[in-house]
């Protein structure tokens, strides 16, 4: 948030930034693997916990006094779940103060306790039925795909991080080996659903050799090899992700009226979708950022 505003303000320069603050979650927060001694402390910076439907709407409202623009909730994490009267409690106190609830479920129950309680996107939904997917088509809910990792996208990245051992990689290969099958086929009963989608990174990795932006980047030829059109990609990450945040009066086309945010590259990446890893030349609210492009 703090972020956020100060790129607003123009301390300093940066992208436009939706801010969450932080993401409800069960007890315990998500994923982590912490000394229970000293967890609680930790926890407090990342995540604010929920056991009640009243412990719900006041995460909600806090996150909204320090100025969230939205809020990200973890349905699941590690077998631990946020409740139907907690989610609920918190899509009616977002919904109220007019701001949209972002959802990371991953498993069958996570996922029905989002569509259940009118989220507006769910994020990842790994496991999601044919049932939940019409669920989400009836309700107007978002499927954010975030498969960045697909092929051996993740053990190139963590090659560059650190020394894999014998067993870590067979892990990789595990997943690798699973994912080839499962992804491809998530993607096209997505597609078949009818459900209004979106494309994420999920790069919350540092990635030796890359800024941030450039390794969220990674994510457009994942999603060619995992069977989406390149215009489909296109459009799923500018028009239907401007939709899916809210913004579709302000940015995700150029046209009159919209933030003049524009950028431009050398090659047609409806040829080669690996062109927008490479931009050349960058435009926010019609100044310009960043000019490789040669002048003729």
């Amino acid at each position: 948030m703090a972020l956020r505003d100060a790129i607003n303000e123009e301390m300093v320069p940066g992208p436009r930034v939706l801010a969450s603050c932080r993401k409800l979650t069960p007890p315990g927060g998500q994923a982590v693997r912490l000394n229970h001694a000293v967890a609680e402390p930790i926890l407090e910076q990342e995540f604010l916990q929920v056991s009640s439907a009243d412990e719900a709407r006041k995460a909600v409202r806090e996150d909204l006094f320090y100025g969230a623009d939205l809020i990200k909730v973890v349905a699941d994490a590690d077998n631990r779940f946020v409740a139907p009267q907690e989610m609920k409690a918190i899509v009616e106190e977002a919904h109220r103060s007019g701001v949209k609830v972002a959802v990371h479920a991953t498993s069958v129950t996570g996922i029905q306790t989002a569509v259940d309680a009118g989220v507006d996107s769910i994020e990842h939904g790994d496991d999601v039925t044919d049932e939940q997917l019409k669920a989400m088509h009836d309700k107007g809910i978002f499927f954010d795909l975030t498969q960045t990792f697909y092929g051996s996208r993740l053990r190139n990245l963590l090659e560059k991080s650190i020394v894999l051992s014998p067993e870590l990689k067979q892990e990789l290969e595990a997943y690798q080996k699973g994912q080839s099958q499962v992804a491809p086929a998530l993607i096209q009963r997505v597609l078949k659903s009818g459900v209004k989608y979106a494309i994420g990174s999920d790069m919350w990795f540092s990635y030796p050799g890359k800024t941030r932006g450039q390794a969220t980047a990674i994510m457009f030829d994942a999603m060619r090899e995992l069977g989406l059109s390149p215009i489909d990609i296109v459009r799923a990450s500018t028009i239907n992700a401007a939709e899916l945040i809210g913004w579709q009066d302000k940015v995700g086309v150029i046209e009159p009226g919209k933030y003049a945010d524009i950028i431009a590259i050398s090659g047609d990446p409806l040829q080669d979708i690996t062109e927008l890893e490479r931009v050349r030349f960058v435009m926010k609210g019609g100044a310009v950022v960043k000019n490789e492009v040669e002048k003729k």
